[in-house]
């Protein structure tokens, strides 16, 4: 059975940078780090797992060594000022004993580099991009970019995108969840005609320190807020097999230009998500998954962010936090700690679409037991 429902929100997309549930054994790769052009080793090369607080920098030799590598698949990134990026898949199961990354050197555009923080055009440009990439949740406040002048924009009349780049990584600090993130910015793209969006890069959490206890439990209760109903805890539950446990009704939705149509029915877990070898799980459907997430309410700002403008009758009243997953291909492969192989292959709308950078977590997160007495 189903049964219609107006659509309350946009339909944005979040294409969101790759998570791994950490196991306990732990393991260590090393290599070097050379320019393409006379292979002369580079210098304080970062190179770190896309979406975690695990990286190093590479030595005067452009030597490195990574430790605490988690077991699983990770995306392992090599950056240089200057240089073009190296992502390299990773298995646990498949290390080399050696590692050596060849870097070409970036060129850039003029457009890229000549920034006019001044202008109008673009306080207005980055104040959108702002709200799309650090969000307008409840640690977005305190979540700033700190330097905003390496971000230009390029905003086309004839389809009204808005596309932005960096030429240098974007640093962030988030205070409510007491980390320092390095965002290295691949694409990012506003579509007013459609009302969707999408970013996508790599990340690297630093956390941040306290002497004081009261901010450092503040930072524990937010984190775990932040992680509780998330996409990163539905697949945690999905492959430990509790999302009923844990708080996760899940349906099936289809959806038409001028209404979404939910059944009435909850969908077995085997019917969406499986195991298909001893490594590794699938996420296969057609149309819609509608997530609700029952042990927790929206947060206020979010009703501020779906009332449209001119509402006389908008929603006031919190309900439990949904959200709804649709595939670009067929399936989506993730690895038995959970890291999705292709994270751009996965669409978001409602609450999971609304969670931006300000919302993100390393994926070394786990909930701690206790707050410190």
């Amino acid at each position: 059975m189903l049964f219609n429902y107006k659509v309350i929100s946009t339909f944005f997309v979040v294409i969101i940078t790759s998570f791994t549930v950490f196991a306990q054994t732990e393991y260590s790769i090393s290599g070097t780090v050379k320019s393409q052009v006379d292979l002369d080793p580079i210098a304080g090369a970062q190179i770190f797992l896309n979406g975690s607080t695990i990286g190093t920098l590479s030595d005067g030799d452009g030597n490195f060594t990574l430790s605490g590598i988690p077991e699983g698949a990770h995306d392992l990134i090599v950056q240089s000022l200057g240089f073009e990026s190296v992502t390299s898949l990773i298995r646990t199961d498949q290390l080399e004993d050696q590692y050596s990354f060849i870097m070409k050197e970036k060129v850039y555009n003029l457009d890229e580099i000549t920034v006019k923080p001044n202008s109008q055009d673009w306080k207005y440009n980055f104040e959108q991009f702002r709200k799309m990439f650090i969000g307008v949740g409840p640690f977005s406040k305190n979540t700033k970019i700190k330097n905003k002048e390496v971000v230009n924009f390029d905003f086309d009349m004839d389809n009204r995108t808005l596309n932005a780049f960096a030429y240098e990584t974007i640093e962030v600090e988030n205070k409510d969840l007491g980390y320092r993130i390095s965002f290295f910015l691949e694409s990012f793209e506003i579509d007013y005609k459609s009302g969707r969006f999408f970013f996508y890069g790599q990340t690297f959490f630093e956390e941040m320190s306290s002497r004081r206890k009261k901010t450092r439990n503040k930072w524990k209760e937010n984190r775990e807020k932040a992680y509780l109903g998330s996409f990163a805890h539905f697949t945690k539950s999905l492959i430990d097999q509790k999302i009923v446990e844990n708080g996760f009704v899940v349906k099936a939705e289809k959806r038409d230009d001028d209404a979404r149509y939910l059944y009435t029915d909850t969908v077995p877990q085997s019917q969406f998500f499986h195991q298909v070898d001893s490594s590794y799980y699938e996420y296969n459907f057609v149309n819609f998954l509608n997530v609700t997430y029952k042990n927790e309410y929206e947060d206020i700002t979010y009703l501020y962010s779906i009332a449209k403008p001119f509402d006389s009758n908008p929603r006031l009243l919190s309900d439990y936090q949904n959200s709804s997953i649709t595939l670009i291909s067929d399936s989506v492969l993730v690895d038995r700690s959970g890291f999705i192989l292709d994270p751009t292959s996965i669409l978001f709308d409602g609450y999971w679409g609304f969670e931006k950078l300000s919302d993100m977590l390393p994926l070394t997160y786990e909930i701690p037991e206790d707050l410190e007495e």
